[in-house]
């Protein structure tokens, strides 16, 4: 979490920003199940299933399988309509918050027709601003090659940098805005080697939930968005194996029960193109150690008893890379042997208590660690160790159907430190940065910040058509002895049949970034950073598998870091994030799945009191996607994603002055810059195609998938390069067409 204010100094120079933060349970959870035919254990097809209580229907894959999401936890009835099968007894399930209920559902093959019960039920506020992506739908989305995070890219408030990078733009924020969680323990970075891929496994996700604003009080300080992402949780089919191979990695997982009351897996991945390429010689140097990533994750789980499960799961990534430059051409303060390195482990023990049929309990224990490395020619070097350790508590209490309680607790401990020999990395929209020219500081910084965070939140339904959400949550970090009130609630509106408008408006603070906490280069008198967020979301379910919704945000943001012209920080900076977003969304059973969408944004800063309002550098005004998968046989499947997007700010170079440079006395020229992000570069599009082809055996499966990124290979601008006196202007492009091949073997 960018809680921490030494232990990520100068990250952003070479590497996306750390976040960290704690996962909670959501007020809601969800059912996964699988529909047998009974005495012969065979999934079956287009059945439709439906809860009793609140008549949402759907419809089983060509797996038997069906999901039920963002449900309030409670209990459910399920029924089941089919021409030629039977269920004999209604199926009860109890729905724990922020859980997955698997459940197995057998029918008989009989020529019956079951007549459908009409009951209306009422349910608490849903989230606001929550959208979710599914373990199924992850694999399908085209452009993604299976890479869950760079699947999020598909849904309407998310935006991105470039082909290159996996940073998040979501609702005009950058990625140091989002926090990510994975099964409650903090991430301490989301993607391998800046972004090409993300640093978990899409093979142990279960499900993803980004909550992309005014969400409740569940989620702590120093957050504008939420990625929330949950593992495998469950194990109903014993041992099982499988192996993927692509022409990045290759990953493997291996799954199994502990007795009847557990469960496990254990997946990794290696890059591997550096086993194949030694070292590669250009123009101003030698790659002496070609990229290379890993990680893994581990989980096992058991149910103590009826009231209580443990679990237990570890997970850890590694990128490395070294280069030699030389050459007259190289700068001198990076000439010679440059190397990168940097690592994260997590780990979490957690305690799930149901003490009676009103009361829940989450506790957990997490440990996570970042480790960052780089060395950069003769004089540059930074070194940071950054663990960090929560105690946390969950607790729910159901006061009637209508009304529930949510609070937690969270104790947290942030020792820290840093040394070597480095620059400050440069701020958002700043310009006349030259590295070249920026002081370079010593450093040996330890700290030990410590953060107590409450909430308590209030869910009730009013009436059978209000729903009610409040909540408080108050924050306290001990490096800048600074306690933040934080207000926030929801309204939920029942206006028509399948129809819903929901209101939610919520105070959210942000801790200064570490670089501008420290002692050598920052200010440690910074104070937290505000933002008010007004969302208005308005959702309808058209048909069975047809669902729309339209949302607007205004994100008021005050006490901003900046720096002056003395390049002192302090909160003196403004801004401001608006826009509206359109999703339509279409299914036919396992079949069909499309959705198109469009989001408007725009997103303005001031970086000081006397100057006007600027584009934010990751403003992106509109963004447009369309995106369908087709299932034209049990085996074949086709998808294809187009996406549209405005092109980035940047601030165009006007001209340019001879300076001598003082660190040798030899002229160089000095560019001299328009207003910053006064210019755009061109509209981004592309065209992704994706075709799989499965083949099944009687024990084990294989697929093979091919994707074309950039079908039409459209040249997408990424930035420009400049001659040394700047006279000449030329343009760097980002991916062209570029085919994708993986195998998949499953046991």
């Amino acid at each position: 979490m960018k809680r921490f204010s030494i232990c990520f100094l100068f990250v952003l120079s070479f590497y996306p920003y750390v976040v960290f933060g704690q996962q909670v349970p959501s007020g809601t959870g969800e059912i996964y199940g699988t529909v047998y035919q009974q005495n012969l254990e065979q999934p079956v097809a287009s059945i439709q299933v439906r809860i009793v209580e609140t008549n949402q229907r759907t419809v089983t894959n060509q797996n038997g399988e069906f999901r039920f999401s963002d449900l309030p936890a409670g209990k459910y009835t399920l029924t089941v309509s089919a021409s030629e099968y039977r269920l004999e007894n209604d199926v009860a399930v109890t729905i724990e918050p922020g859980e997955t209920t698997q459940i197995k559902i057998y029918v008989e093959q009989v020529v019956v027709t079951l007549d459908e019960v009409e009951v209306t039920g009422e349910r608490a506020a849903s989230v606001v601003g929550r959208q979710s992506l599914g373990s199924a739908e992850i694999q399908r989305v085209p452009g993604s090659v299976g890479d869950a995070l760079r699947a999020l890219q598909a849904l309407p408030s998310i935006g991105v940098a470039n082909d290159f990078s996996g940073a998040l733009y979501i609702r005009g924020g950058s990625d140091e805005d989002n926090l990510y969680y994975f099964d409650r323990v903090p991430i301490g970075y989301p993607y391998h080697l800046g972004g090409i891929v993300s640093s978990l496994s899409s093979e142990v996700i279960e499900r993803i939930d980004v909550y992309a604003g005014g969400y409740g009080a569940e989620f702590g300080v120093d957050s504008q968005a939420v990625i929330d992402i949950y593992s495998r949780y469950k194990n109903t089919d014993g041992f099982r194996a499988k192996f993927n191979l692509n022409v990045l990695y290759s990953e493997g997982l291996l799954e199994g029960k502990i007795g009847d009351q557990g469960f496990w897996y254990a997946a990794g991945r290696r890059s591997y193109i550096d086993l194949f390429l030694g070292s590669l010689s250009f123009d101003t140097g030698q790659i002496t150690a070609f990229p290379r990533f890993w990680d893994y994750q581990v989980k096992g789980a058991y149910n103590l008893d009826e009231k209580h499960q443990l679990s237990l799961n570890l997970f850890a990534s590694g990128d490395n890379f070294a280069l030699k430059l030389d050459g007259e051409d190289v700068d001198e303060d990076i000439r010679g042997n440059v190397s990168f390195g940097s690592g994260f482990e997590g780990a979490g023990i957690h305690l799930r208590s149901q003490f009676t049929d009103r009361l829940t309990s989450f506790l957990s224990l997490t440990r996570s660690y970042f480790q960052f490395d780089v060395d950069v020619g003769p004089g540059l070097s930074l070194e940071i160790d950054a663990p960090d350790y929560i105690l946390r508590e969950d607790l729910i209490y159901t006061l009637t159907p209508k009304h529930r309680l949510e609070s937690g607790v969270i104790l947290g401990l942030e020792p820290g430190r840093a040394t070597g020999r480095f620059i400050r990395p440069p701020d958002e929209g700043e310009v006349d940065y030259d590295p070249r020219f920026v002081e370079k500081q010593t450093f040996d910084e330890s700290v030990l910040g410590k953060r107590v965070e409450v909430y308590l939140q209030d869910r009730y339904r009013v009436l059978p058509f209000l729903s009610v959400a409040l909540g408080l949550r108050v924050d306290y970090y001990s490096l800048i002895d600074e306690f933040s009130i934080q207000p926030r609630g929801s309204l939920l509106l029942d206006i028509m049949e399948g129809s819903q408008l929901q209101f939610s408006y919520g105070n959210y603070y942000q801790v200064p970034g570490p670089p501008r906490l420290t002692q050598s280069i920052g200010n440690p008198d910074l104070s937290t950073s505000q933002a008010s967020h007004y969302v208005l979301e308005f959702t309808r379910q058209v048909s069975e598998g047809t669902e729309f919704k339209f949302a607007g945000y205004y994100k008021n943001l005050a006490n901003l870091v900046t720096n002056d012209d003395n390049m002192i920080y302090l909160n003196q900076g403004a801004g401001f994030a608006q826009g509206t977003e359109v999703f339509l969304r279409h299914r036919t059973g396992d079949r069909f799945l499309g959705w198109g969408s469009y989001a408007y944004g725009l997103s303005k800063r001031r970086d000081r009191p006397e100057e006007p309002y600027r584009y934010y550098s990751f403003d992106q005004t509109h963004v447009a996607t369309l995106a369908a998968t087709y299932r034209l046989t049990p085996t074949w499947e086709i998808g294809v994603k187009w996406q549209y997007r405005t092109g980035n700010p940047y601030t165009p170079v006007l001209d340019a002055i001879l300076q001598t440079d003082p660190r040798n006395g030899e002229s160089i020229y000095i560019p001299i810059y328009a207003e910053t992000n006064s210019g755009r570069l061109p509209p981004y599009h592309r065209l992704d195609m994706k075709l799989s082809k499965a083949f099944r055996f009687k024990s084990w499966e294989m697929s093979l998938f091919l994707e074309l990124l950039n079908a039409y290979n459209r040249k997408n601008l990424l930035e420009f390069s400049y001659s040394d006196d700047y006279t000449e202007k030329n343009e760097i492009y980002q991916f062209p067409i570029i085919p994708y091949l993986g195998i998949t073997t499953e046991f």
